[in-house]
């Protein structure tokens, strides 16, 4: 099949370069002709937190402290977002730049099919209808794999838009339970939860996209935090002293380039993978950091990033990956500054779960697009 991927793709959020990268694979590896549907909707980087480190610094603060340390840092940001777009260009098969919304039928009529998804696409706070490809006159047949909505509800104000696109979807699955819920309400069938495309890939599959090489030397600890609460970091680095490991942060908010640590500021996706792979601990609120804990079979603890009665909460994507592999030892409560040890992971008995999931989600990518 030819077959168009609409997701997110650029910028330099880890988790976006890396779901895209992970469907193309898979897809491509079933023998299909894949492509990324190279059209970036007009503000909706910036909506998604994935504009530059340095626009995100201006608009914080005009801090001199603040301006300082991103001039320090500004080279090593520089490079890293470099590695995000090489990482992209070397594993991922896109159109020719779409500039025009007029434009879009006539490439997307190209394809068999079209997937939506992963990462937050479906997102009502910058609802689009480009993630759903409703436009009037699509002939190709439309699957979503794995989106997320992201938040606890959907706004009224666009309730009646999404309604109208999800069900032009011909095959729907997203990714979290609770957005199965929301959109379960506009359509006669409740969508299917499938794994983020990162979990498509084996260990070995993500080894010949970014082959494993040696960091580090001594014992560490890795952090990587999205969000800011403070006690998050004063919890890793104290957690790192205790366990005798050096502390390293890979950076994303403009608190983390405050911290005490040996900070990876140039880390793009072949570095981050990396030192998932090298860590002895790692401490994270991040989804798919967790996730690469898990398929490394590491020792982790993932906080929780979002108050949970809040609107945009997040959280729910952790907890479904947590309650599926029966990890929520593993879940540290919102504003934590010290980490309780719990006994090591013995993997073995909390991956079968796991990969029945896993298995389910590839039978339901081959089901919709063979249909």
């Amino acid at each position: 099949m030819k077959i168009g991927i609409i997701t997110w793709f650029t910028g330099s959020n880890y988790g976006t370069n890396l779901q895209a990268i992970a469907l193309q694979y898979y897809l491509r590896k079933k023998g299909h002709d894949v492509s990324i549907v190279n059209y970036v909707v007009p503000q909706s980087v910036e909506n998604c937190e994935e504009s530059s480190f340095l626009k995100r610094m201006i608009s914080f603060s005009k801090d001199c402290i603040v301006n300082l340390i991103m001039k320090r840092y500004e080279n090593a940001i520089h490079e890293r977002d470099i590695k995000f777009r090489n990482a992209i260009r070397n594993n991922c098969i896109l159109t020719d730049k779409i500039v025009e919304e007029s434009d879009l039928i006539n490439v997307l009529n190209k394809f068999d099919i079209l997937i939506f998804g992963s990462d937050q696409i479906w997102n009502p706070n910058w609802y689009n209808r480009f993630y759903f490809a409703d436009y009037d006159g699509i002939r190709a047949r439309r699957i979503s794999y794995a989106p997320s909505i992201g938040v606890n509800s959907i706004p009224q104000k666009v309730s009646a838009d999404i309604e109208r696109s999800v069900k032009k979807i011909d095959f729907l699955s997203v990714r979290e339970k609770k957005a199965a819920e929301l959109l379960s309400t506009f359509l006669k069938k409740k969508p299917e939860v499938v794994v983020d495309p990162t979990l498509l890939l084996s260990a070995d599959d993500w080894t010949r996209i970014f082959p494993q090489r040696k960091i580090e030397d001594n014992d560490y600890a890795l952090a990587f935090f999205l969000g800011k609460e403070k006690d998050h970091f004063s919890a890793a680095k104290r957690f790192a002293k205790k366990h005798k490991c050096k502390y390293i942060l890979i950076p994303y908010k403009y608190i983390s380039y405050f911290q005490n640590a040996n900070i990876y500021a140039d880390a793009g996706l072949d570095e981050f993978v990396n030192l998932v792979r090298g860590a002895k601990y790692i401490l994270t609120d991040s989804f798919h950091m967790t996730v690469f804990s898990i398929m490394h079979e590491k020792q982790f603890y993932t906080f929780q990033r979002f108050i949970e009665d809040e609107h945009t909460s997040q959280n729910g994507r952790i907890i479904n990956l947590l309650e599926l592999t029966d990890l929520m030892c593993r879940y540290v409560p919102y504003g934590t500054s010290d980490i309780k040890d719990v006994d090591d992971i013995e993997y073995e008995k909390h991956l079968e779960k796991l990969n029945n999931k896993i298995k389910k989600s590839k039978i339901f990518l081959r089901n919709s697009i063979n249909a």
